[in-house]
């Protein structure tokens, strides 16, 4: 619209400017220039030529900027395209993201959503782009837990939401423990621990300790609740446990919470044997024998450790068996629980 309006100015300048020379000197005349013969013609006319030279010149130039800027615009909004899809993927929480900008007005915006994680309000249900607005509803459909469509979005396994979405999913039953704990590399160590959690409840011995690696402090005890358990009971021996155990890494209260859980349901013979065995090469296992045999009434048999140890050592347990000489009697879970905390 614009290049028909200068298009019309020029022409109604050029014909008031030949109306003009023509109205004050009406002759014709012709002419040599660089070698060129120009025929005769009216001075009005090569008056106008000029005119009409700069015209096509401007055409010119103004086309190769508009072409110039067309790229420039043609750039921005390729790299407004980037700047949508890197912002739809630090709401996803996508962690590798590079976007490679074009234009300077994007690339320091871009470096910096490229390593960011955004966390909008829960108040925004959208902002009037289409790939936004569905990244908002997936956050919020996840969040509580519906049911998603996720692969259209393309994302890696380890996004979070995508971790929160296949949590979802096997909290529903969409997916069982043995599916998740088959393809760890699909799922992830959160997916896979919380899978664990369920899966050490009724999977046997075997097919627990061939995911192992799993194993939680929480897990772990579940696991043991279990050995000669009426209901639902393994068994496995002193020597898997043990190697399971060391493989593990155990504290000095996680022996004392291990020993309390193995009370509800395994052997005591077993028991009082297995942390025989844990503390003869792991000093923190000690505290769990020593806990056993207290629990168990073996008192003879922990006093003679205590007996054979440095003024300094199991100071706990020393005041426990002053107070039980002293005919102070009182249940060692719950004195070590008062005395710890």
């Amino acid at each position: 619209m614009q290049l028909k309006r200068y298009t019309l100015a020029s022409f109604i300048l050029m014909i008031l400017v030949a109306a003009a020379a023509y109205s004050v000197n009406s002759d014709s005349v012709s002419f040599d220039l660089l070698g060129m013969h120009f025929p005769n013609l009216p001075i009005a006319f090569w008056v106008v030529v000029p005119l009409i030279i700069m015209y096509i010149a401007s055409l010119l130039h103004m086309g190769v900027y508009a072409l110039v800027g067309n790229f420039k615009l043609r750039r921005l909004g390729k790299d407004h395209e980037k700047m949508i899809d890197s912002l739809r993927d630090s709401l996803l929480g996508t962690g590798e993201r590079n976007y490679v900008y074009k234009s300077d007005a994007y690339k320091l915006m871009g470096k910096l959503i490229d390593n960011s994680l955004i966390l909008p309000y829960e108040t925004l249900r959208s902002i009037g782009n289409e790939k936004i607005d569905e990244a908002l509803e997936l956050m919020r459909d996840v969040k509580e837990k519906k049911k998603v469509d996720i692969k259209k979005f393309h994302l890696p396994a380890m996004a979070s939401i995508v971790i929160q979405n296949n949590l979802n999913r096997l909290e529903r039953g969409e997916i069982d423990a043995d599916a998740v704990l088959s393809r760890p590399d699909s799922y992830g160590d959160v997916v896979c621990a919380k899978a664990f959690e369920s899966y050490v409840k009724t999977a046997s011995t075997g097919s627990i300790l061939k995911f192992k690696r799993f194993f939680s402090k929480a897990s772990l005890l579940d696991f043991v609740q279990r050995i000669n358990a009426a209901e639902n009971g393994i068994e496995i021996s002193n020597d898997e446990l043990v190697t399971l155990f060391n493989t593990l890494k155990l504290q000095g209260m996680d022996w004392l919470d291990l020993s309390e859980a193995m009370a509800k349901n395994m052997v005591p013979e077993q028991r009082i044997r297995l942390f025989e065995m844990l503390s003869e090469n792991n000093d923190d296992a000690m505290e769990g024998y020593l806990y056993t045999l207290y629990d168990l009434q073996m008192n003879d048999a922990a006093n003679e450790i205590l007996n054979n140890t440095s003024h300094d050592e199991y100071q706990i347990f020393k005041a426990y068996r002053d107070l039980k000489k002293a005919n102070r009697h009182y249940d060692i879970a719950i004195f070590l629980r008062r005395s710890c905390d």
